[in-house]
């Protein structure tokens, strides 16, 4: 491949870039449009841990060579989201019942591409088999990605444009939160983090929600959706991050933390929007406590040497004013669309700042605490 002196992935100064991507459902493509907008002012990430639809997203991007990411990924969001909307062309008195309504098309009819429901309803099957235990079957998204992923590529940890990938899944027996990751360092002795050959396998375990989802089993271990656990993506990556230097040198390390769930919005004030609210906080998985938390650990275990700036920023969905509280199930054409281009717009935002706000100069120890002196300087939009 020619190298392009106008992107500015082939400059000297690119930082090292990682993206953390959490479960969201159909709330996922706002992910999709956020790596479309690093993507194409060059900031291709090195790094990517995903949970849930945030998995499969990170695996796409994670799993070909950079010419075909974003193609690739933008076809998982098209097949998804169907060839059409038909009810578009009927009048639409109720934008949540509408939206409910196409809810429920998926629900009763399936996900192309994804998952479609079991023939033989719970209650009526034989314990102890997949029917028994789940609502849908997911064999479609096990093709998907097999189609739209270069395993062989993923694993390569030679290849010179290999993207180091993290994918934090729940092991059922215990409820403990397992990371799968296709490298084997710099901190491989954390027996929560494991190597692997990622297959999709691991990609469909980091997304098994239960009870609408099969559970994964690897190495003879039953796996659940790693959202179960904790939805933050961000906790994958945190305990690498002290011996990063060691790896990157002084390069700088910016951290894209995708917040789906983010819980600051306007107050609520109808029955939904309380609905929503609950579950924002239920799955935005205390990401705010995680960020800080990661200060006062990387200040804790990084060398006196390491002297590499981090810098997390926080690019977060605003949910719609009329979004029904099963948002994250709309997997229709038009509100793909509408977040995929929510998420382009608020990551081209942030990457607009001149100089880049990794690049601002900051006081690191704004409280006179020795922890403020880590190095880590937090972005929350």
């Amino acid at each position: 491949m020619v190298a392009d002196p106008k992107r500015s992935d082939k400059r000297n100064d690119k930082p090292y870039v990682i993206m953390a991507l959490q479960g969201g459902g159909a709330l996922g493509a706002f992910q999709a449009g956020a790596y479309k907008a690093l993507s194409e002012k060059g900031f291709e990430p090195d790094w990517v841990a995903g949970i849930s639809i945030g998995a499969i997203n990170a695996s796409i991007i994670a799993g070909n060579p950079q010419q075909r990411r974003l193609p690739r990924l933008m076809e998982f969001w098209k097949v998804v989201a169907g060839s059409f909307d038909w009810w578009d062309y009927f009048p639409n008195y109720s934008e949540k019942l509408t939206d409910l309504w196409k809810v429920w098309l998926s629900m009763a009819g399936g996900v192309p591409g994804f998952f479609r429901p079991n023939y033989v309803p719970p209650p009526f099957a034989p314990p102890g088999s997949a029917e028994a235990c789940c609502l849908y079957d997911a064999l479609k998204l096990k093709t998907t990605l097999q189609r739209l992923i270069d395993f062989n590529f993923l694993n390569n940890y030679a290849a010179a444009e290999h993207v180091r990938l993290s994918l934090g899944a729940t092991r059922v027996f215990g409820g403990i939160q397992k990371t799968f990751e296709n490298f084997g360092g710099p901190n491989p002795s954390d027996p929560d983090c494991q190597y692997a050959c990622i297959t999709p396998d691991h990609i469909m375990a980091s997304g098994a929600m239960a009870p609408w989802f099969p559970g994964v089993v690897i190495d003879h271990q039953l796996y659940w959706d790693g959202g179960i656990s904790s939805n933050s993506s961000f906790r994958h990556v945190i305990k690498h991050l002290p011996g990063i230097g060691k790896v990157f040198g002084t390069k700088p390390v910016v951290i894209f933390l995708i917040d789906l769930w983010g819980a600051f919005d306007r107050e609520p004030k109808t029955f939904d929007e309380v609905c929503w609210r609950i579950k924002q906080i239920q799955y935005s998985s205390r990401i705010e406590q995680d960020i800080h938390y990661a200060k006062h650990f990387i200040y804790r275990h990084r060398g006196a040497r390491d002297t590499s700036r981090i810098d997390i920023i926080r690019v977060s969905y605003r949910n719609h004013p009329n979004e029904i509280p099963c948002g994250d199930a709309l997997f229709s054409r038009t509100e793909i669309e509408r977040r995929i281009q929510d998420g382009y717009g608020a990551m081209s935002y942030r990457l607009e700042s001149d100089p880049p706000l990794w690049e601002l100069k900051t006081d690191l120890r704004p409280d006179n605490q020795p922890e403020a002196n880590a190095g880590v300087v937090i972005h929350l939009f």
